[in-house]
């Protein structure tokens, strides 16, 4: 009977955890649903051992409110803490020496999300 339990349970959870994608530069950041990354749309550039830029992308069908809505609701559980920005389309959050910033805008009756993962250098003891 316990191996019955045990198999729909797996049965039952494995959707959700297939349906669950992340960038393949960014592996803690989920792509929001209803988008797929851009494979073609990536770059990474170090600036030294602890530093660096991450930049990705991914489009969709999903609106831009559902996608704003996703990462409001979801990087919180991950560590970012949400930060203001100047610019309403755009979301901030940092975690640590972190900065993630969403670009999120309407595309082709969609949505393109561009995204910038900042890693600043360690703080020296002069600083």
């Amino acid at each position: 009977m316990s191996r019955f339990v045990f198999a729909a349970v797996f049965v039952c959870a494995s959707p959700a955890y297939a349906e669950t994608a992340y960038f393949t530069a960014v592996r803690d950041l989920p792509v929001a649903t209803g988008l797929s990354e851009s494979a073609n749309l990536l770059a990474s550039f170090a600036a030294g051992e602890d530093s660096g830029l991450v930049i990705a992308s991914a489009h969709g069908a999903a609106t831009p409110e559902s996608v704003r809505a996703f990462y409001m609701g979801s990087l919180s559980a991950l560590g970012w803490a949400y930060e203001p920005s100047m610019r309403d389309e755009d979301l901030t959050f940092l975690r640590g020496r972190e900065r993630l910033v969403l670009h999120i805008e309407p595309q082709s009756g969609g949505t393109y999300l561009g995204v910038r993962l900042i890693v600043r250098p360690a703080s020296m003891n002069a600083d």
